[in-house]
């Protein structure tokens, strides 16, 4: 059904729009862009063999029902600006209508409002033009956000912080050592990096669990824009339960790696004065640079995946191994 839907949107045959529309494919979505109307519809795809087994069941029933939901919903709360709507595609003699989905359609489209999305947070910081007091402002808002996120949001877990963290270095070992361009030498310290402030940290750790943690964002630079002395989300939903889950300072510190990385010291410090201000005592003053380690590796491999489908990317991945070479040397 999903390839008959996606053949008559991309000829134009789909109640309520007025031009044929343009189509994004993604790893895992199609995206339908309708310049005139300023509206995009975004499906998720089925046939995603690496993405149903190793994030999360997108094939068909319950789990593609689920994840699809809660995805709009938690980007809706972080941006009710751009992601408007939840719909069910139907087809009905031969065009695409969008209808008020029933518990068990699986069908559903994201409709969102089209974003320029020229101001990426990455461009910004790499740019590196804004004033000391905006990136306090960022700080200041981004904190009042993590308060606010409904912990409604958080997934089932019987997992304490230690045993999620040492899930996420499983994870970070293959996502570094995957990436060829990324020097191996500095994965490897990385990794080492990691473990041992892990392990260093094991028994306060283990004292966390789900009723102290914090609903996760995926924050990185790339699922930010800024304009306007505004941050706004995209796509921010992590796609693995367990990346929803955390300490209050694994955000905080994933934008922060991203600021420090791309803009320099001055700026991360006017970053984390800003969230002092509003969210000081939820931060853990000692493991500063353990957060901001993890944050550079999962972001400057990234930045090198990026950098072999659009060149401008190179600058930016070289500017972050040089930050994460700072961190552990």
């Amino acid at each position: 059904m999903d390839n008959e839907i996606f053949n008559l949107i991309k000829d134009g045959k789909i109640e309520g729009f007025s031009t044929t529309p343009k189509m994004i494919e993604t790893v895992i979505s199609r995206v339908f862009i309708f310049d005139k109307d300023n509206i995009v519809l975004k499906f998720y795809k089925r046939d995603n063999e690496w993405w149903n087994t190793d994030m999360k069941d997108l094939s068909k029933g319950l789990s593609r029902i689920n994840f699809i939901r809660q995805d709009f919903e938690f980007n809706h709360f972080l941006n009710s600006k751009i992601y408007s709507n939840l719909k069910v595609a139907v087809v009905d003699n031969g065009t695409v209508k969008l209808l008020e989905p029933k518990n068990d359609d699986d069908e559903l489209v994201i409709v969102m409002h089209k974003e320029d999305l020229s101001g990426t947070f990455t461009d910004v910081l790499y740019a590196n033009n804004l004033t000391l007091d905006e990136y306090k402002n960022i700080g200041k808002s981004f904190a009042k956000i993590k308060l606010a996120i409904p912990k409604d949001f958080l997934p089932e877990t019987s997992l304490n912080w230690y045993e999620e963290m040492i899930e996420r270095g499983k994870g970070l070992t293959s996502w570094m050592l995957n990436e060829k361009d990324f020097p191996a030498e500095v994965s490897n310290k990385s990794l080492a990096l990691f473990d041992k402030i892990l392990q260093e940290n094991k028994t306060n750790f283990q004292t966390l669990t789900k009723e102290n943690l914090f609903v996760c964002i995926d924050c990185n630079s790339e699922n930010l824009l800024y304009s306007n002395h505004e941050l706004r989300f995209i796509d921010a939903y992590p796609p693995k339960d367990n990346w929803r889950i955390g300490t209050f300072d694994i955000d905080i510190f994933r934008i922060a790696s991203d600021i420090y990385a791309l803009s320099g010291e001055s700026a991360y410090n006017a970053y984390l004065e800003g969230v002092n201000k509003v969210a000081g005592d939820y931060l853990d003053k000692n493991l500063k640079d353990f957060y901001l380690l993890y944050g550079a590796m999962i972001m400057a491999p990234y930045f090198f995946m990026l950098s072999k489908k659009d060149e401008k990317y190179k600058v930016k991945a070289e500017k972050y191994l040089e930050f994460v070479k700072k961190i552990v040397n």
